[in-house]
């Protein structure tokens, strides 16, 4: 019998292939996502207001933070483990089923402290509702690990795609039959049952009345680690919108995520991408340090290419987008844009790291970086907006996160000493080309910017300039700068001819 690709220990294919397949598969699903979700936001924005749009972000990012606890890391351990049995699969399988739903059970009654600190009674059936996701994510762990397992890219984005555009859908129609807030939530909240369908469909995992705990015991010690760091990363992610909706209030909070949201898009993208093709690749590779360096760099090259391609387009169009929306109030948005690009960037490029520390064994380094991160946003980012004029307040705290992120690059690279021999100065110079292509771009779309005000349809015309500008630009740079071609990029390359034909 053929055995399971799950279950394989060694990679059959070359690391930079499998991790391509992933940067390719994944990538498609993640981009196409991440602009149906900015589509569907700047409709839903058409409907709701910005502060119905605050609440929904409120409860959205909380149980962003608690799907963080997802079967208590188990899921990542079983991607890390080169040992994995059929029968251990099934006793994590059970074992996360039961602790998604006991974390649902406990979270219940903290929607009552929760609205009483931000004095928002309706965020307790919110809250309820978006915890619902938690136990359906957990049961969908193993199964969907499984593909990743087995590095079938194809299936996870076909899976991602499918959920992401019936859940989009589904945001709109609700919002626009005046469902507000709900909109949002019951969207976010069935993304999870979709996941659950795709990851059983694809994997063929059938569960089976099977469960030792003593078969969970290793999972559990490393996925306690990786559980801790998750949560974390989530609580991070999410810490930004807890302080912006209590130091400036719901109204606020809807328009900063607005903006947030749409300049965050290329790191958004990378992250599924990076975390989903990268980490099976490090972990089978753990113990070739020579191998792991090299296809690091390349990461990071590509990671920094393809997070530049479109914020230079967001950059000169945000404030068009922003205009081109009936309800005036969500303009307020505009100013934020650059910073949180800069923002995006920098964590596209740092998140890598926890991957490569949680592949290698180390969970407890991502515990560090992460519990430093939270301090210093908490703490730097409240004084921010606490002593910053109300005018500036949210670019002073994206400014203030973005020092954060520079005084994490030097913690991040002497932890990655362990297990690569990457320079810094070998970092910087991959990333030379994802730097090149946006400040050629951005030189290009200078002009059009100064002058957009003379453009018939000024916002619609220079949208669609500024992106038909930003795909010449890519291709002429990729050309005649680095000297390949975007069928190159993606890993496509043509057959050679037959020679078996000729006579």
């Amino acid at each position: 019998m053929k055995q399971d690709l799950a279950y394989d220990k060694e990679l059959h294919e070359s690391p930079q292939k499998s991790m391509r397949s992933g940067f390719f598969w994944i990538g498609i699903a993640s981009v196409l996502s991440q602009i149906l979700a900015a589509c569907t936001m700047f409709i839903v924005m058409l409907f709701v207001s910005k502060s119905e749009m605050g609440i929904a972000t409120l409860a959205i990012a909380f149980i962003n933070i608690f799907e963080a606890l997802n079967s208590l890391g188990t899921n990542k351990a079983l991607l890390q483990d080169n040992d994995l049995t059929p029968a251990e699969t099934q006793s994590v399988f059970w074992f996360s089923s039961f602790f998604g739903l006991a974390v649902f059970i406990v979270a219940i009654p903290l929607s009552f402290p929760v609205a009483w600190f931000y004095e928002l009674d309706a965020l307790i059936p919110l809250f309820i509702v978006a915890m619902l996701k938690l136990p359906v994510v957990c049961v969908a762990a193993v199964p969907l690990q499984l593909i990743n397992r087995r590095l079938e890219y194809k299936k996870i984005s076909l899976t991602n795609m499918v959920t992401s555009l019936v859940c989009n859908i589904l945001k709109i129609v609700l919002a626009a039959y005046g469902a507000g807030a709900w909109s949002l939530v019951i969207g976010e909240t069935l993304f999870g049952f979709g996941t659950l369908i795709g990851a059983f469909g694809f994997s063929k995992f059938k569960p089976q009345l099977h469960f030792r705990l003593h078969e969970c015991k290793r999972f559990i010690q490393y996925g306690y680690k990786a559980c801790a760091a998750g949560l974390l990363t989530q609580f991070n992610k999410n810490l930004h919108y807890l302080i912006v909706g209590k130091f400036l209030g719901e109204g606020v909070l809807g328009i900063y995520r607005i903006a947030y949201e749409l300049a965050m898009t290329p790191s958004m993208a990378m992250y599924d991408v990076v975390n989903k093709s990268s980490f099976p690749i490090f972990a089978r590779l753990k113990e070739k340090r020579s191998e792991l360096s090299q296809l690091f760099l390349w990461n990071q090259g590509n990671i920094g290419l393809f997070a530049a391609i479109p914020t230079a387009f967001i950059l000169f169009g945000a404030a068009d987008i922003f205009e081109l929306m009936t309800n005036p109030e969500w303009v307020a948005a505009t100013p934020v844009i650059p910073f949180v690009l800069t923002l995006s960037f920098l964590k596209a490029l740092l998140q890598t790291y926890p991957d490569l520390f949680q592949a290698c064994g180390k969970p407890e380094y991502p515990l560090i970086t992460l519990s430093l991160e939270a301090i210093l946003i908490g703490g730097l980012c409240s004084l921010a907006l606490w002593i910053a004029p109300p005018a500036q307040s949210l670019q002073a705290m994206v400014s203030t996160w973005i020092g954060v992120l520079a005084i994490l690059t030097i913690v991040y690279r002497s932890f990655a000493k362990h297990f690569i021999d990457a320079l810094l100065v070998h970092i910087l110079s991959n990333l030379r080309h994802g730097l090149g292509v946006l400040a050629f771009t951005s030189l290009i779309s200078v002009p059009l910017w100064l002058y957009r005000d003379l453009l018939p349809y000024k916002q619609w015309s220079h949208i669609i300039l500024q992106f038909l500008i930003s795909g010449v630009c890519l291709l002429i740079y990729t050309k005649f700068v680095m000297k390949v071609s975007i069928r190159d990029l993606l890993g496509k390359k043509k057959k050679p001819a037959d020679d078996t034909k000729q006579s």
